[in-house]
């Protein structure tokens, strides 16, 4: 059965959170580091679809085939520093999209979608997406990993992706947008542009220092 939310927005805010606690829970409990604005990153990566025309909205980019394929490369060469990253991204299909509608979890085996509809914009939805914004919030702060998330030379530039991810849904950029933010919503997700920006800010300011010619 399709999803019968294809073409609502959706929303980075739930992902960010359920990325973070599933990758840093991993991480914990194989004992290696997570790099941060990596693994918020691959949080929201499935849904690049949205801005391929030629790709279903939670379609094959949400298929555990297909990121348990293309992630083999990187247990190879990483092995269980891989595993977080991995996490996060079935967090993003198994948790976060399955209870908002679905996906097509098994493409290309099978075509049938896989889900419970809680609608993205209904109370509950959103309530729930705050509910992780504040507990993740709370533990980067905690943990003091919202340092790590500001210090440059960190891969930080790659939180592009995820600021764009924030940046669609809030300005209704991209295909699929047919509902505005829920104002709930909207202070997390200026919150997370702000704390993205000054993150590659920083990153960009301490490489162009570096490259300054001494004396």
């Amino acid at each position: 059965m399709r999803s019968i939310i294809e073409g609502n927005a959706t929303f980075a805010i739930g992902h960010f959170a359920l990325g973070y606690l599933s990758g840093k829970g991993s991480s914990s409990l194989l004992k290696v580091k997570a790099n941060l604005p990596l693994l918020l990153t691959v949080s929201v990566l499935p849904d690049i679809d949205l801005i391929f025309p030629f790709l279903q909205h939670r379609g094959p980019t949400h298929s555990i085939i297909t990121f348990t394929v293309l992630m083999i490369p990187f247990f190879l060469i990483y092995r269980k520093r891989a595993a977080p990253y991995y996490a996060a991204l079935f967090s993003h299909s198994l948790i976060g999209d399955y209870f908002t509608g679905g996906v097509e979890l098994f493409w290309p085996l099978s075509h049938s979608w896989f889900g419970v509809d809680i609608g993205v914009t209904s109370l509950t939805s959103v309530t729930i997406e705050l509910a992780l914004f504040a507990v993740t919030l709370v533990l980067l702060v905690g943990t003091r990993d919202i340092k790590e998330l500001l210090r440059p030379g960190n891969h930080n530039l790659v939180l592009f992706i995820a600021f764009g991810a924030v940046l669609g849904p809030l300005f209704q950029f991209g295909r699929g947008y047919e509902q505005f933010l829920p104002s709930l919503l909207v202070v997390p997700s200026l919150f997370y542009l702000g704390l993205f920006a000054y993150s590659m800010f920083v990153d960009v300011w301490s490489k162009l220092r570096s490259a300054e010619p001494a004396g």
